[in-house]
């Protein structure tokens, strides 16, 4: 896999503790000299964001009820519209995994429901909306079933995991692929690490892959290609 092809498969997460203005300053101008396709940011820090990748090929994005999924539904849309505003283009919503579990599926689909129509009638452009599950935590049945409703909602693409519960495995994207119509995206989250992983995840059916550890997976495959 060439280099620019693997960084316009990857988003750069900067989603940790302590993380100054400056921290995210420099790691946006590294993300922007690389390609990447997105930076995930913290939400207050969206408008910094756009500033310093403005007029490039890098999109903003940021999480919405991170990283549990449990506001309620105003309170994610509501966050859905001030991250539109301040000019994030890619959403990662939560979804409320416990409801799903609980067998409230059809609160699940309405909650996931209402920030994608935050997202959809927001000014300005078209806003992808990356519906966030929870794979460590579900069995093959129950993840099936969040594609399902993560489909059904809207959402153009499903994210295996906020990393919080464990790693992302090679099957998970594959079960997901499989229970997704074609039109919306996998992208795979969760302990992903090194660049042998994440190839594989992609090779797995996954079209992004979400890291902290992109830039040193780009610049690897850079020297390997040299």
């Amino acid at each position: 896999m060439r280099a620019r092809e693997f960084a316009k498969s990857c988003d750069f997460t900067l989603i940790h503790p302590g993380v100054t203005a400056a921290d995210l300053a420099g790691q946006c101008a590294l993300a922007a000299r690389l390609h990447v396709a997105s930076v995930i940011v913290p939400p207050a820090m969206v408008g910094c964001a756009v500033r310093v990748l403005q007029g490039g090929d890098v999109k903003v994005g940021t999480v919405v009820s991170y990283p549990l999924g449990w506001d309620e539904t105003p309170v994610k849309a509501e966050a859905v519209r001030a991250a539109v505003a301040a000019g994030a283009r890619e959403l990662d919503v939560v979804m409320d995994v416990s409801a799903l579990l609980s067998g409230r599926t059809g609160f699940a689909h309405a909650d996931l429901g209402g920030a994608v129509e935050a997202a959809r009638t927001a000014a300005g452009p078209h806003v992808m909306v990356r519906a966030v599950v929870e794979a460590p935590l579900l069995g093959e049945r129950m993840l099936r079933r969040a594609c399902e409703v993560a489909a059904h909602a809207g959402a153009d693409f499903v994210v295996t995991a906020t990393g919080l519960t464990g790693s992302v495995r090679p099957r998970d994207v594959e079960v997901m692929r499989d229970s997704l119509p074609s039109d919306v995206g996998v992208i795979a989250a969760g302990g992903i690490e090194d660049l042998d992983s994440a190839i594989a995840l992609l090779d797995a059916g996954a079209q992004r892959v979400s890291t902290g550890a992109a830039p040193v997976m780009v610049d690897t495959l850079m020297g390997v290609a040299a």
